[in-house]
């Protein structure tokens, strides 16, 4: 048996099932009680247990069925609404220790597997991500006509080169640790909301049995999965919902009668969805004599503000909605996380790109129209 066998073997077995964790405290200049918190989010909601730390020992202790990043703060003794000191830290199955002379922000976190990686992987992203934040900052300095011109196209020109070195970072970090949750979860965030699936599938390929196992691992798998029926190239999924006036419309329907059609997702109550849309708007008034067409569909619950703005916007295009917000069924057919996003398409329903927006949408239009 080779080292790498050997060494997996040695790893704890993460399963859906619900396994034990102790979080366990200590901090040596503490007094006295003081209420401890820990704070942790799963399935979007927010989950906060709370113990009493004994002159400076505290413990948590429960059942999870994956690693879970916390946050584990101490109250002001005075004012109980403010936040004195904390620190962040996973717990996993196993013991987790956080030890500190004063101050739990100082104190060192040691558990099996999972806190060192996390470590490892911020390390080797942090200096990159300062580069970025020192850019943003330096983008919002400027004017914004130089924001617009040659400056601002340098700055993000460098800004894109720093994007690729984390992706590539993150990727080498995931091929060295198969079996590590931190890897998977690394992965997740790489894929972002427009997973792009040529990057993100043959990195998940790499990831162990056990850890494709989790909840995360399974969530992942599921929405790969839909990405794969989305990817350039693909067949987009027919899909029919209810326009403004409660009629069904078919996209197979708006497909026969055009030669490129941009299927937009968009709500009423996104800021940036309203932002775009003059941009749609001028690409439908340039290009719709030629062949181009629109169906949108809102994830807004209000029948009423969805008309109006539309109305207010300028849309003379198909819209529909089944006004049931992140419930909507044609946003979860095609696993649409976030708005905006959109998806173009040739006359057969290809999807020849995804979530292009401004110019680059307008000059991809013109470009498969000529």
């Amino acid at each position: 048996m080779n080292k790498i066998s050997f060494g997996l073997l040695l790893l704890p077995v993460l399963t859906s099932a619900q396994q034990a964790y102790r979080l366990k405290g200590t901090v040596q200049n503490w007094n006295g009680q003081d209420t401890v918190i820990m704070l942790r989010f799963e399935k979007n909601k927010q989950i906060q247990d709370t113990t009493i730390a004994v002159n400076g020992r505290f413990e948590f202790k429960g059942h999870l069925a994956e690693p879970r990043q916390v946050f584990v703060y101490r109250l002001d003794n005075l004012h109980h609404d403010r936040v004195r000191d904390g620190n962040s830290c996973y717990i996993e199955p196993g013991i987790v220790t956080i030890q500190a002379k004063d101050s739990l922000r100082k104190g060192t976190v040691t558990s099996r597997y999972v806190n060192k990686d996390h470590r490892e992987i911020t390390a080797l992203v942090q200096p990159f991500l300062d580069k970025i934040l020192v850019l943003r900052n330096k983008a919002m300095t400027l004017p914004e006509e130089q924001r617009k011109g040659a400056e601002g196209q340098a700055l993000d020109k460098e800004y894109r080169i720093w994007i690729d070195s984390i992706t590539a970072i993150r990727s080498r970090f995931i091929r060295s640790h198969p079996a590590s949750f931190i890897s998977l979860e690394t992965l997740n965030n790489m894929a972002g909301v427009n997973m792009q699936y040529h990057i993100t599938a043959p990195l998940f390929k790499l990831l162990t049995k056990e850890i494709k196992q989790t909840p995360l691992g399974k969530d992942f798998s599921a929405r790969l999965e839909t990405a794969a029926r989305i990817v350039p190239g693909a067949l987009m999924p027919l899909f029919a919902a209810l326009d403004t006036t409660r009629r069904e419309v078919k996209l197979n329907d708006v497909l026969k009668n055009a030669k490129v059609v941009l299927v937009d997702f968009w709500a009423s109550w996104c800021k940036p969805c309203r932002a775009e849309n003059p941009n749609i708007v001028k690409a439908f008034n340039a290009f719709h004599e030629k062949g181009f067409d629109i169906i949108s569909i809102s994830l807004d619950d209000n029948i009423d503000r969805w008309k109006n703005a539309i109305i207010k916007d300028g849309m003379p295009w198909h819209h529909v909605s089944g006004l049931k917000k992140w419930d909507e069924p044609v946003a979860k057919q095609l696993g649409i996380s976030a708005v905006p996003d959109n998806f173009l398409l040739d006359a057969q329903g290809k999807v020849i790109a995804r979530g292009i927006r401004g110019e680059d949408l307008y000059n991809k239009i013109k470009e498969i129209l000529q």
